[in-house]
């Protein structure tokens, strides 16, 4: 069964009308659940490049509810678990070896957003199966797999970071070492400069200033067109500041240990996959069928690589 990018953005639009309630709350029930693209046919391994953005956008609004509640479904972990497979498969070469750090950290992140993923078609035995081998996990690490949500968080800061630099590697180094000439408009109204000669900034720590250069120097009118519908849906928390620098103050929240957002790992983890899908938008047909019969013939085999991420459980 076929789903179209319109269809994608109306069911996670009408997801997020049946949740919300007058007065800010939210709830779920019929309303929401019949909404879910999974339930509606969606394949992740089936769709083309523009539905899987355009999934990765949806998704990531039905994350942010008011409150900074979340309410992470299947829908999530097949999408969570798909990217990773076609981020990391050895059939795109997305990483070279030089980047093997920012590979690690991006696993991590991935299998972090997957560890709550439970498959819902199992039938009572095998559910009771697997609760008894929950129970056999040691204690700690049963802790840490409860509250992988907020381990996702706060990998995500750093995460997101070394994505946009390397996509902004015309301008700047993973160690943040500037290599041309930007500049960005500070929250003060103020310009930044950045350069490698003169009384410039030859040094960007600034996440909320690397958001900028990639979106103000780098991407191109479909990627800016895809962000802004990101930006979109978190200038619902905080209509009065841009997204950006809601980003950015998060950032710095979390660093300073004032607080943290376990709500919004999720959200921050789908930033990082929209614009790696993206980088691989080319060619992204034929790499997904490769992808896809590797996972086929592994399941036909009975094996599944300790590398591999999809399907989610």
């Amino acid at each position: 069964m076929s789903i179209s990018v319109e269809e994608i953005k109306t069911l996670c639009d009408n997801w997020c009308e049946a949740a919300l309630q007058p007065g800010g709350g939210f709830v779920m029930g019929h309303e929401t659940e019949k909404n879910r693209l999974l339930a509606n046919g969606l394949q992740f391994h089936e769709v083309g490049f523009e539905e899987l953005v355009a999934a990765i956008n949806g998704l990531s609004k039905v994350l942010l509810l008011p409150g900074m509640n979340t309410v992470i479904n299947q829908d999530h972990y097949g999408l969570w678990s798909w990217c990773g497979e076609v981020i990391f498969s050895y059939h795109s070469e997305y990483f070279s070896l030089e980047e093997r750090e920012i590979r690690s950290l991006f696993e991590t992140c991935i299998r972090a957003s997957l560890c709550g993923c439970r498959n819902p078609s199992l039938n009572h035995e095998e559910w009771e199966r697997q609760n008894n081998i929950a129970q056999q996990i040691p204690h700690n690490t049963q802790y840490f797999i409860q509250n992988s949500s907020l381990s996702l968080a706060y990998l995500a800061f750093p995460l997101l970071e070394a994505v946009v630099k390397r996509v902004c590697h015309q301008y700047i180094g993973l160690d943040g070492k500037v290599k041309a000439e930007f500049t960005i408009v500070g929250k003060n109204g103020r310009d930044r400069n950045y350069g490698i000669q003169g009384k410039v900034s030859k040094q960007c720590s600034s996440l909320r200033d690397l958001l900028f250069l990639l979106y103000n120097y780098v991407a191109d009118d479909e990627l800016i067109w895809l962000l802004d519908e990101f930006r979109s849906s978190i200038q619902r928390l905080d209509e009065d500041t841009d997204p950006f620098d809601l980003i950015y103050k998060w950032r710095n929240q979390s660093l300073h240990g004032t607080t943290n957002f376990q709500t919004i790992g999720g959200t921050l983890l789908n930033l990082s996959l929209l614009i790696c899908i993206f980088d691989l938008k080319e060619g992204y047909t034929e790499l997904r069928d490769v992808i896809l019969q590797q996972c086929i013939r592994d399941s036909e085999f009975g094996h599944r690589s300790p590398n591999s991420f999809y399907p989610p459980y």
